[in-house]
């Protein structure tokens, strides 16, 4: 893999400068979606890879990645060509969606009857793919696998989740860890340290704040994907990883939670800035790294805008989540990505050593080393790259912890997307601007929680 490796041995800084910042908040440039026509012609493709498979002819497998951009697309290309080359009777045909697209586009080839052979997954809607049962079971491939024993068993089950029958409909290739980010200087001034308990980020973000001087403690994403934020915060403050309790009842709406939710928007307006209502991932990042906000919560894939904004790799640095009153820290377990197989696909056999290619200990190195994220693969922690990288060694030694408590999000209901997007974003936007109390918020979410973890349930 004389590409990739060259690849790797570049500087952190550079490879990590279209990390996870655009994978996360859907920026990504998307190749052009397949027409009719040209879906019609894979599918006759497919069908045609069959009889040349038996024949010993070369084989193409349709792969869609459901989060294309410029640098993600060319790592995806020096890994098709290396596979290629080690495998020269598979070729890998290529399709780029936008994240924001992409489950659209499954949903449609779905309907349709031509979905693609592998498809790309997000773990916020991996189970609604997964659930309209047209992936395949990959439990014997992988028990048959010689590199089953280094795929992270923790990852492994969280893939499990993602259907009733618990069985491995998606293979995950790339983990992520909640990060808190805080600016080294501003703490260095406020004679702080970055807080390790909920009451010290409260206390911190206020201490942080200079409005007189457009410096504020904190930055709230108040916009897209805030309920899917915030559900991760709830549960850190609580310290559990029971979102349902033994009679299907969330546990989002105690008392506890509505405590949460009153400290954590009484900061907004006054030690956060006021456009925090509307923002998304790419406003808040902004103002963490123009220095408007002190202290931001994103994933470890905000590195890369860091590194450009700060202008290297120090002035900034990852911590985990704050410590809950019991001193747990509660990590969220289910921030996957991974490959599925559909069950039109005519040749499983090649499409199995694909999803396995992106899982073994090279493959799977290079890539998270590009996109920023953590390897699936054991076999990877040993690299170098890892043992350099501040927030790669946060993520690694915070989830070692005897403390430390995994928790899955509900977003495995085929109807968490439509939940938060039809009414917790909106009443978030109502908290923040007095519309609405903390209780009627958390109320109204576990209402819809409950519904739909019973319809989950029923069927």
């Amino acid at each position: 893999m004389k590409k990739m490796k060259k690849v790797l041995a570049c500087a952190v800084a550079a490879t990590m400068t279209a990390s996870l910042a655009a994978c996360s908040s859907g920026n990504g440039t998307e190749t052009v979606a397949p027409t009719a026509a040209e879906k019609t012609d894979a599918t006759e493709a497919a069908k045609e890879d069959t009889t040349a498979a038996a024949s010993g002819e070369k084989v193409t497998v349709t792969f869609w990645d459901e989060n294309a951009g410029d640098e993600r697309t060319q790592y995806y290309m020096d890994i098709i060509e290396n596979f290629e080359k080690e495998n020269p009777d598979i070729h890998i045909e290529y399709l780029g969606l936008s994240s924001g697209d992409a489950l659209s586009k499954y949903q449609t080839a779905i309907a349709a009857g031509e979905t693609p052979d592998v498809g790309g997954l997000n773990n916020s809607w991996a189970a609604t793919v997964i659930g309209q049962n047209h992936c395949v079971a990959m439990d014997d491939m992988f028990a048959a696998w010689d590199g089953s024993k280094d795929m992270e068993d923790g990852y492994m089950q969280t893939c499990r989740t993602y259907n009733k029958d618990g069985k491995i409909y998606m293979m995950p290739t790339s983990a992520n860890f909640i990060t808190l980010w805080t600016n080294d200087e501003m703490f260095e001034k406020a004679g702080l340290e970055a807080p390790k308990t909920w009451d010290e980020f409260f206390e911190d973000a206020k201490v942080l704040t200079d409005k007189d001087n457009g410096q504020y403690g904190y930055t709230i994403r108040g916009g897209s994907a805030s309920p899917a934020v915030l559900i991760d915060f709830i549960y850190s403050y609580l310290g559990t990883n029971e979102v349902f309790d033994k009679d299907g009842k969330t546990t989002i709406n105690c008392d506890k939670a509505v405590e949460f939710l009153d400290k954590y928007f009484n900061l907004y307006g006054e030690y956060t800035p006021e456009s925090d209502i509307t923002a998304g991932y790419k406003e808040i990042s902004a103002n963490f790294d123009s220095g408007v906000a002190a202290m931001f919560t994103h994933n470890l894939g905000s590195y890369g805008s860091h590194v450009t904004a700060f202008g290297g790799t120090t002035g900034f640095t990852a911590n985990p989540l704050p410590t809950a009153d019991n001193g747990k820290y509660v990590n969220y377990g289910g921030a996957l990505t991974g490959l599925c197989m559909f069950d039109t696909c005519k040749n499983q056999e090649a499409a199995w050593k694909w999803i396995t290619y992106m899982c073994g200990q090279e493959a799977n190195s290079y890539w998270n080393k590009s996109i920023g994220q953590l390897p699936t693969n054991k076999a990877c922690y040993n690299d170098d790259w890892m043992k350099d990288m501040q927030h790669i060694q946060c993520a690694i030694e915070t989830t070692s912890q005897d403390n430390c408590l995994t928790y899955t999000s509900p977003s495995y209901l085929p109807d968490w997307g439509s939940i938060n997007s039809t009414y917790i974003e909106p009443g978030i936007q109502s908290v923040m601007s007095g519309d609405m109390t903390a209780k009627e918020l958390l109320d109204m979410w576990a209402e819809h929680l409950n519904e739909a973890y019973a319809n989950y349930m029923a069927n």
